[in-house]
């Protein structure tokens, strides 16, 4: 399922910074400090999708992603492209949360039908009348997907800007800059998510209520 392979990329978000400081505590260079949890991440990515046996289109952006820029990284052997790496990950996510605004469902409600629906089928049924018959149920997705995908790529710029900007010399003090941006980031994602989700929470809640009342 979608939600799945999201979760499965915020713990690759995790691991990367995670391992970078560990790294960097044992005296390895920005370079490797960097590319070395970016390899974790790869094998991470593809264990996540032999286990489930699919790919979906989640599954296949993080695995697109990781191959491209972990390609360019290893290429280059340059500290300032693999420092770079993440935050083309992070637009690379913006602009698929923006693009899925154009499909049927945006990714919003994907996941949360996905994750929130618990595996049980009353409330599998209650996300997808919400969807097909509630309007503002539809709004409401619709603008928390689009602010997601502003939130992801106002913080891809700003880590870049820094980055770009940096000396080879101040390239780790950049980094770690760069890595306060992604956890500032994390937090809007989630308090934004926490905020706009209520209503459309609610809905499905009093739809699933009603399926349960009129059986």
């Amino acid at each position: 399922m979608e939600g799945r392979s999201l979760g499965t990329a915020l713990l690759e978000v995790v691991v990367s910074i995670g391992g970078y400081y560990v790294l960097r505590a044992c005296e390895a260079g920005v370079f490797w400090s960097l590319t070395g949890p970016a390899l974790v991440v790869a094998m991470l990515a593809v264990a996540a999708t032999i286990r489930r046996r699919r790919l979906d289109l989640v599954g296949l952006l993080v695995l697109i992603e990781l191959a491209t820029t972990l390609t360019l990284t290893l290429v280059t052997q340059n500290p300032r492209a693999a420092a770079l790496r993440e935050a083309a990950y992070v637009v690379v996510a913006g602009i698929f949360c923006l693009v899925t605004l154009f499909r049927q469902a945006p990714l919003t409600h994907v996941f949360a039908a996905s994750a929130a629906s618990f595996g049980d089928p009353a409330r599998e049924r209650a996300f997808a009348c919400a969807w097909s018959s509630v309007p503002r149920y539809r709004r409401w997705q619709r603008a928390l997907t689009a602010l997601l995908g502003t939130i992801l790529l106002a913080a891809a710029a700003v880590r870049a800007v820094i980055l770009l900007s940096a000396s080879d010399a101040g390239l780790a003090h950049a980094t770690d800059m760069s890595n306060t941006v992604t956890l500032y980031m994390l937090g809007a994602l989630g308090v934004v998510s926490g905020a706009l989700i209520q209503v459309p929470r609610r809905i499905v809640e009093r739809l699933a209520s009603s399926a349960e009342t009129g059986a």
